[in-house]
């Protein structure tokens, strides 16, 4: 068994942000996790990115690290909006940052996490274990998604969560029915039209809200009027997309309120071209029950007040995500009592610490208590720098106080084969 200061657990934008930041502040730690695995194996290939461009940095601790940076290193042209982003681009980026800021990445996953007399104690994969005094949960959306009940009784091979492509090549030719009518949902009918199936979307809402190419010259009044953010233009998003310690000062009743009112079911400019006119669209619609029949998915619907039934050979739910942490497996019971809240969300300090000292979780599953800005990759550049600068104070302090040695990151021991 050995020891570490800090333990990260994730190795996506998040998770290798913070690593950048606890490697500049001289702070010993460990990054465990499959690089950008989320990101690779399941997003389907082609994919685009629904951030523009300068709001899909991951953050280091100095410059030259940027998304910009490396189009410049590899000679294309960058342009901070109205620039389509590629999953693959942005895949080859992140590595390109991990290479650079990231240090011995442990393509492991925890198996336990557990609190032992103050400390942590990881047992990973491949048999090995870890002792940290730190904890970072930067995990994304693993485990989260969210199924509606009318589908969950059926098998795999006839119905799926948008969080599980990935490659859809195995749709060629098929009839797919999506349930949802977000950016995935939008996002997934363009790509698997353009390989050839045919897809129905069943959408809730009674029209899609297309947002507009941004134009990245305007004028200052127009600047003045809605400016620029992270999450879009307007005052409303330069709030949530700057300021997230503002956000974690509101109650809970009105941070829940402004998530669940905030960015829903729209889709990226780059979009309408693909997905209006191409494929089938039915809006204020709701599925009421869904069963296998003659070798396919009958979805009995209620669209605009009549009933109707809808045939596919797959249904996929486009329906989101729900943090959840009961849902990480691997999190001791008594850890997963102590920081949940109000069905399993974690209530996390300004610094985005849980409710037990020393284990902090950031990403999309910090959302509830920093805002929706957690939900991309832009809210890493507040995440980072917060905890970084959070668990080296406390290090100095502990060391000065003698409560523990400031200790090498040791190489990760094997205790059974």
């Amino acid at each position: 068994m050995s020891f570490t200061d800090t333990a990260i657990i994730g190795a996506g934008p998040y998770g290798s942000s913070l690593a950048a930041h606890l490697s500049a502040a001289g702070v010993a730690h460990q990054i465990l996790g499959q690089p950008m695995r989320a990101w690779i194996n399941f997003m389907p290939p082609g994919m685009l990115l629904r951030s523009e461009a300068f709001a899909s940095n991951l953050h280091a601790p100095q410059r030259g690290f940027t998304l910009e940076d490396y189009y410049r290193q590899k000679g294309m042209r960058y342009q901070p909006m109205g620039m389509e982003l590629p999953l693959e681009t942005f895949v080859d980026y992140a590595c390109w940052f991990q290479s650079n800021l990231v240090d011995n990445i442990q393509a492991v996953d925890v198996v336990s996490l557990r609190r032992v007399d103050g400390h942590f104690q990881l047992a990973l994969s491949d048999g090995r274990s870890l002792v940290a005094r730190k904890v970072v949960i930067a995990l994304g959306l693993k485990g989260f998604a969210q199924t509606p009940v009318v589908l969950q009784g059926l098998p795999e091979r006839y119905a799926s969560h948008s969080a599980l492509y990935g490659d859809l090549a195995w749709a060629q030719g098929k009839d797919v029915a999506i349930v949802g009518g977000g950016q995935s949902a939008l996002g997934l009918a363009a790509l698997l039209h353009e390989q050839g199936s045919r897809v129905h979307i069943l959408m809730r809402e009674a029209g899609v809200i297309w947002h507009p190419r941004p134009q990245a010259s305007r004028g200052i009044l127009a600047r003045l009027v809605r400016p620029d953010a992270g999450l879009g233009r307007g005052w409303r998003s330069l709030f949530l997309s700057e300021y997230p310690r503002l956000f974690h000062m509101l109650g809970r009743a009105r941070r829940q309120q402004i998530m669940e009112k905030s960015y829903g079911a729209s889709g990226a400019w780059w979009l309408r071209d693909r997905v209006v006119g191409k494929v089938t669209i039915s809006f204020q619609t709701e599925v009421r029950s869904a069963a296998v029949e003659k070798d396919q998915v009958i979805l009995r619907v209620i669209s605009e007040n009549r009933e109707s039934s809808v045939a596919a050979d797959h249904v996929i739910a486009a329906t989101g995500f729900k943090t959840d942490m009961r849902q990480h497996a691997f999190l001791s019971k008594d850890i997963v009592d102590a920081i949940s809240v109000d069905g399993g969300l974690p209530e996390l300090t300004s610094n985005f610490e849980t409710q037990v000292r020393g284990l902090y979780v950031i990403g999309p599953a910090s959302a509830h208590s920093f805002g929706p800005v957690m939900r991309f990759v832009y809210g890493a550049r507040h995440a980072a720098p917060s905890v970084a600068r959070h668990i080296a104070n406390a290090l100095k302090v502990g060391a000065r106080d003698g409560v523990w040695p400031t200790a090498e990151g040791a190489v990760l021991e094997r205790t059974s084969e």
